[in-house]
């Protein structure tokens, strides 16, 4: 392979005798038995990944498909009762919210869950139980 007249990398600047020494730097002998130790030049040095910001935990999955059931169930409500069902707003609203709220948080959350399977639908109040099975109190 023919190379043309410039060198396929640029070219580095030389480097001085040994590490730490600059051009015109004078060196200091080391006494004799004692081992010279090389001077580094003043280098800004990274030791890994710059600091992150503190990231939310991520919510917990059952807890959102019992909060997305709880909305759905609310909407099939209201549609089969052609809007009479409004009415279930009052109690399926909060405590969805607070599905939503607890999915984030680690505690348990056992009333909530036996509240949800009265009140609201049977299958995400059992999501929300067998989910507190998981957690510390």
């Amino acid at each position: 392979m023919s190379q043309g007249p410039y060198e396929p990398y640029p070219q580095q600047p030389p480097v001085p005798g040994s590490w730490g020494e600059l051009p015109g730097q004078p060196v200091v002998p080391s006494p004799p038995g004692v081992p010279a130790v090389p001077t580094y030049p003043a280098v800004p040095v990274f030791y890994g990944y710059p600091p992150q910001a503190l990231q939310q935990q991520s919510a917990s999955g059952m807890y959102v498909a019992a909060a997305v059931i709880n909305w759905v169930y609310l909407g099939v409500i209201i549609l089969a009762t052609c809007g009479i069902g409004l009415i279930a707003l009052a109690w399926f609203i909060p405590m969805t919210i607070n599905i939503h709220k607890g999915a984030r948080d680690r505690r348990k959350h056992t009333s909530l869950g036996v509240c949800t399977l009265l009140f609201c639908n049977i299958i995400s109040g059992i999501l929300i139980l067998v989910e507190d099975g998981n957690r510390s109190s």
